[in-house]
């Protein structure tokens, strides 16, 4: 006999490892550059090159790239920047990976200290965490019906399951183009630059993504007339990621949208005055989408001609418990420490979120983490105008989720943290308000089993066994039992109770009487 059977495609987690690379490298400062007095301000990103599949491992490649804002000894300017990069090549074993499994590497800085040797060496010391994720793409085949057979008795139950329908990175790119205020003056020199991203939101326009954001951009540049000078700004961007025919108005989708190589360049305005500047940035997009679609899955047969024997596997599937977003409002107080140059005027501020901890609790998940926001600020001392300082707030967001039970191991969540409004507003000359708006999105999913038949063998019907069961029954329902449980037991069909016993089709209630008549094929 054959089974009618339904397609249900969906990802497999086959491991996940996380390591931490610790690199330790000096660089030189090039002969274009000046030398280093004082170091005001680091900040670095890990970019990964290459991701490699190698004999169950994985090999990981990529670059520590890191900028250092300093005071230099350089006649007219007292500010410089330095960019450099330190390679790095590290091994994740991971034993059931294969070459054609599907790879999911998160990147972060957890620790930078650059240190100044002397005035043209600097000492890099970083440790970078990478969390690999293994998973590979499957189709279930899910049994409905049976075909080309008569007389078999089929149970079916309807099930909502998430079909995977998109999984996918992907690069998006957005540009846009400032000028500078009539007041501030033309740019001879751009020392240092900031592009931030904030207020991220998403939205499924059908067979794409939507994403929308503002890029806030803070510029220290050397003016024409050799002063230096900050400039801020913000702009809004829009961009769309393909997701594809699949994809639908009403499909559940969960999306990481990272900032990834950051362009500003200097240009002329009409008047060949050096007044604009354009920003590129490219964002490292993973995309998966879902559509729930109602399944009416076949859980049990049998007849009474033959005697059927089921064959089943077991099926992992997922289910959406919640896709939930929650903001929190920042507000802190803070001052400078002492020996810290007094604040003149606050030019740009720098935010970073970073999970410390995550707690699977009853009908939450607790998420504990940092906000971390680097200030640079202009001072009172002409010669060193710039200073740089780093305050840290601590956050605990709990996120909503019906149903999760405390330290449940059948869930795996996503979380995606992001800042939405970042400001410092100056008090006096050493104290300073922090106020940020930031938001979490957490997906959670859980994982269920249930028997799905894969297979329907058939053997003759033991005819005895069949004679030792009585032809007329008095039974009375015990907890739990349903129609199609006693009807199979007995050998009749539940049509047949109903017409017998004069009920209708649905749940029996325990110490309910019955009579069975048995019915032979």
């Amino acid at each position: 006999m054959e089974l009618q059977k339904q397609p249900l495609n969906q990802i497999v987690r086959k491991g996940k490892a996380f390591t931490q690379i610790t690199v330790d490298d000096d660089c030189i400062v090039r002969d274009s550059k000046p030398d280093i007095v004082k170091m005001i301000h680091t900040k670095g990103r890990v970019v990964i090159d290459e991701v490699k599949v190698e004999n169950r491992a994985l090999w990981v490649s990529g670059q520590l790239k890191f900028m250092v804002l300093y005071r230099s000894d350089s006649e007219g300017s007292k500010l410089d920047t330095l960019s450099d990069a330190v390679s790095f090549r590290e091994k994740i074993y991971m034993d059931e990976i294969l070459e054609d499994d599907r790879v999911w590497v998160d990147q972060r800085v957890e620790d930078l200290n650059i240190t100044a040797i002397n005035s043209r060496k600097l000492a890099v010391r970083a440790v970078i965490g990478l969390e690999a994720v293994c998973e590979k793409p499957v189709t279930a085949e899910i049994a409905c019906a049976v075909k080309g057979e008569e007389g078999i008795l089929e149970k079916r139950e309807k099930r909502t399951l998430l079909d995977l329908c998109v999984s996918k990175k992907d690069i998006m790119r957005t540009h846009a183009e400032f000028t500078l205020p009539g007041a501030n003056p033309n740019i001879a020199r751009i020392v240092y630059d900031n592009a931030e991203i904030r207020g991220l939101q998403t939205a499924c326009m059908g067979d794409e993504i939507q994403v929308r954001g503002t890029a806030c951009v803070s510029v220290l540049y050397q003016s024409t007339e050799g002063g230096m000078e900050w400039f801020e700004t913000e702009t809004p961007f829009m961009g769309n990621i393909d997701a594809g025919r699949e994809a639908g108005q009403q499909s559940l989708y969960w999306i990481r949208v990272k900032p990834g190589e950051t362009e500003l360049n200097l240009m002329t305005d009409a008047d060949q005055e050096p007044r604009n500047l354009s920003l590129d940035v490219n964002f490292d997009v993973e995309l998966r989408m879902w559509q729930e679609k109602e399944y009416e899955i076949l859980s049990d047969v049998y007849s009474l001609k033959n005697h059927l024997i089921p064959q089943t596997d077991d099926l992992c599937v997922w289910n959406l418990m919640v896709k939930n977003e929650a903001k929190q409002r920042l507000l802190q107080q803070m001052k400078l420490q002492e020996g810290q140059e007094k604040i003149l005027q606050v030019s740009s501020c720098e935010g970073k979120l970073e999970i410390d901890r995550v707690e699977i609790g009853e009908n939450a998940l607790d998420v504990e983490g940092i906000l971390l926001v680097d200030i640079l600020y202009t001072t009172t001392d002409d010669h060193f105008p710039v200073a740089h300082t780093l305050e840290q707030l601590p956050f605990r967001q709990r996120i909503e989720v019906q149903g999760l039970s405390e330290n449940e191991k059948d869930v795996i969540y996503e979380l995606e943290l992001g800042i939405d409004q970042l400001a410092v507003n100056l008090l006096d000359s050493e104290q300073y308000e922090v106020k940020a708006l930031i938001s979490l999105t957490a997906l959670v999913l859980r994982e269920e089993h249930f028997d799905s038949i894969s297979e329907i063998s058939s053997e003759a019907m033991d005819i005895r066994e069949l004679s030792e069961l009585p032809g007329i029954t008095g039974y009375v329902v015990q907890k739990g039992e349903s129609l199609w449980d006693i009807a199979k037991r007995y050998h009749t069909t539940e049509e047949e109770m109903m017409r017998t016993n004069g009920i209708p089709a649905g749940p029996l209630t325990p110490g309910q009487k019955l009579v069975i008549v048995k019915k032979v094929g």
